[in-house]
């Protein structure tokens, strides 16, 4: 275990099916599945690893690493307002994950969702700002 990132999250969203089309429960309604997504792989340091191409070694997960950094609401940048419960931090992603896509986060003790509201990836990691939606 990772002591910087010792949870996880899953990005859900609209589970396919084979044919591209969406799949739906009994009622009608949209059922939800885990999207897979690129994390740069580490070194025993927690150093981004690269290949001898110069290009970033990566895996494709479903679950992602995830750490608490600090609680964000009411924080500015760039003179707009972004209103968020928690900064996470987690490995480097090289897939976007657009604001408003929900996470189910596990932690210590539970399970909840969030919805994104900012990312940013810089060369150690990804930075995500959330707002708590659901516990």
């Amino acid at each position: 275990m990772n002591e910087r990132w010792p949870h996880t999250f899953v990005i859900k969203g609209e589970a396919l099916d084979a044919n591209g089309l969406p799949v739906t429960d009994e009622n009608g309604d949209p059922v939800e599945s885990a999207v897979s997504i690129k994390k740069v792989l580490y070194d025993s340091r927690w150093n981004p690893r690269k290949g001898p191409d110069g290009k970033f070694k990566t895996e494709d997960v479903t679950d992602v690493p995830w750490g608490y950094r600090t609680a964000t609401g009411g924080m500015k940048t760039a003179g707009e307002v972004i209103v968020a419960d928690y900064k996470i931090s987690c490995p480097m992603l090289l897939t976007e994950i657009p604001t408003g896509t929900v996470l189910v986060m596990t932690d210590y003790t539970h399970s909840f969702r969030v919805k994104v509201v900012k990312m940013t990836t810089y060369n150690w990691g990804t930075n995500l700002w959330v707002d708590n939606i659901k516990n």
